[in-house]
């Protein structure tokens, strides 16, 4: 992995973090917030979406391509709708650990199914990492039990989890099919603005037909009543995972560029004591020394 690929990935981590303060300090409901902030992004990347479809031609697309856009979308609501309900039910600092970093695991073992590589070491630094997660959540070392594990905010932040380690997996792969069929004709950097806009807007639908189907029509009205503050967290979501996606055309496996971005788990918890006026606990710290030291050995 590239140094200038981990500078993206850090600059990322850290607006990462904050667009997920201003989802966790938002009154609305999980849903509204998502839908406003993901409209907002797609409609500011949609000049950019039609200057590249005019420049490959919108027959030129494979058709796998689509497919894979489609279930991206799916697994980005997911994650999303499960944040956003966690968030309801417990302190960011407890939940964005969890949901950034139990994917490192699940994705490493999802891109060795496709047939990279990893190191000794690397697992040794997942394992590190997913350790740090179990201890986030506790207020105390004697709560290292499953009991300590069994609310609804840490079960939604697993499907959130399940969720970011689909669309990891599966928007490497569209790069890659973006990558193989354009590459004569637009840049890799032009191919990941295109995607990110198109999954946004593939996102956003996502989410107004989970809305219909669940007959949860007032959470539009509150989508547009929220419309500013999600319309920043929608410029800094695009921000944040543009340059994601740019760093995965510079990184073979993906599962590198998953595992480095969980220094937003250190970003979040300081963003929490900070200005949410969560608890600062031993327990929390020890579990991102953990995640810290497991990102140190992955990055090797």
């Amino acid at each position: 992995m590239s140094v200038w690929a981990m500078f993206l990935v850090v600059i990322s981590a850290f607006l990462h973090a904050g667009w997920n303060l201003l989802s966790k300090s938002n009154k609305a409901s999980g849903p509204a917030f998502f839908l406003a902030s993901s409209s907002a992004a797609a409609l500011l990347l949609t000049p950019y979406i039609v200057w590249y479809i005019d420049q490959v031609g919108v027959d030129s697309f494979p058709q796998t391509f689509w497919w894979i856009l489609l279930a991206s979308g799916i697994a980005q609501m997911v994650y999303m709708l499960g944040l956003g309900f966690a968030y309801k039910q417990a302190d960011i600092g407890v939940i964005y650990p969890i949901a950034r970093a139990l994917p490192v695991l699940m994705v490493g073992a999802g891109t060795v199914a496709l047939g990279y590589d990893l190191s000794t070491l690397s697992w040794v630094g997942f394992s590190l990492i997913t350790l740090g997660c179990l201890f986030v959540p506790l207020e105390s070392f004697r709560q290292f039990n499953l009991q300590g594990y069994l609310n609804a905010g840490v079960l939604f932040a697993l499907i959130a989890a399940l969720g970011t380690t689909g669309y990891s997996i599966l928007d490497k792969e569209a790069l890659v099919i973006l990558g193989d069929a354009f590459k004569q004709v637009v840049s890799d950097k032009a191919s990941a603005v295109f995607y990110l806009g198109i999954q946004f807007w593939s996102i956003a639908l996502c989410i107004a037909s989970y809305l219909v189907v669940a007959k949860r029509f007032d959470d539009f009205k509150d989508a547009w009543a929220i419309k500013k503050p999600s319309a920043i967290a929608g410029t800094m979501m695009s921000t944040t995972y543009g340059l994601v996606l740019y760093a995965m055309t510079m990184t073979e496996n993906v599962s590198y560029v998953v595992a480095l971005r969980q220094l937003s788990i250190v970003f979040g918890m300081i963003f929490g004591i900070i200005w949410l006026s969560e608890k600062f606990l031993v327990t929390r710290l020890s579990g991102t020394m953990l995640i810290l030291g497991g990102l140190v050995l992955t990055v090797l």
